[in-house]
């Protein structure tokens, strides 16, 4: 049996040199992966785009799934910061859509960013990045949404929180990459965002409750767009039966 390849890197960069050289490999496999594709992502292409020799890269990281899999920690990390900066008690008062809307508006920026690297990660990831860290990469930002689920004073409709943050946040990434690998006919990313955060509103939070605190004078709601211009105006909706 075929030893499996290890993908952590060879050697820890400690001195800023290091990092730099680090930081240029990674790059460089972004920017070959956002303009030249899959298949072109060798060690030999990367190194050049990166301005280092092949060697010098070998010394970092064995092989390309070892790129990889940095630039899946390095992703996972980002969205780590992310979500704990929406989802800090800080920002407990704000309204749920304007929380909602920010993760979800949030996670999308990180894959616009760099859609090449992410098609790659979400069908690579999973062979190169080791099942227990991205295990722990769910849990933690699980655990993130189900304390915010918990803390906020908005009626919570989910009984189980548990089972609500689970569901919320795999929702909005598998939808995300779906999206992302599919490119479906009929929906940008405006249009990606509003449906997710209408989806989950509906999804945790009372529809009283919500289209009272959304509803202005004269009975109509003011929605912020998903592209966070100036809110639109729609008529209130009837709760549903």
């Amino acid at each position: 049996m075929a030893a499996k390849k290890k993908t952590q890197p060879r050697k820890r960069p400690q001195q800023a040199r290091a990092q730099t050289t680090v930081h240029a490999i990674l790059e460089a496999t972004v920017q070959v992966l956002e303009r030249e594709g899959y298949d072109a992502a060798t060690t030999t292409r990367i190194a050049e785009v990166a301005g280092v020799s092949v060697g010098t890269l070998y010394q970092y990281y064995s092989h390309r799934d070892a790129i990889f899999d940095a630039l899946q920690e390095r992703e996972f990390e980002r969205a780590l910061v992310l979500m704990q900066t929406v989802l800090s008690d800080d920002n407990l008062a704000k309204s749920p859509r304007e929380t909602v809307s920010g993760c979800v508006q949030g996670m999308l920026a990180l894959y616009v960013a760099s859609p090449g690297m992410h098609r790659v990660l979400a069908m690579e990831g999973l062979r190169a990045t080791k099942a227990d860290r991205i295990h722990s990469f769910d849990l933690r930002i699980i655990a993130l949404v189900r304390h915010f689920l918990a803390a906020t004073g908005a009626p919570v409709r989910r009984k189980n929180v548990d089972a609500a943050a689970f569901v919320a946040f795999q929702c909005v990434r598998a939808t995300m990459l779906a999206s992302l690998i599919e490119s479906p006919a009929g929906l940008n990313d405006n249009g990606l965002v509003e449906e997710l955060v209408d989806l989950l509103l509906r999804y945790l939070v009372d529809d009283a409750w919500l289209a009272q605190q959304e509803d202005g004078p004269g009975g109509v709601a003011r929605r912020p767009a998903a592209n966070g211009s100036a809110p639109v105006l729609e008529a209130s909706r009837q709760k549903n039966v």
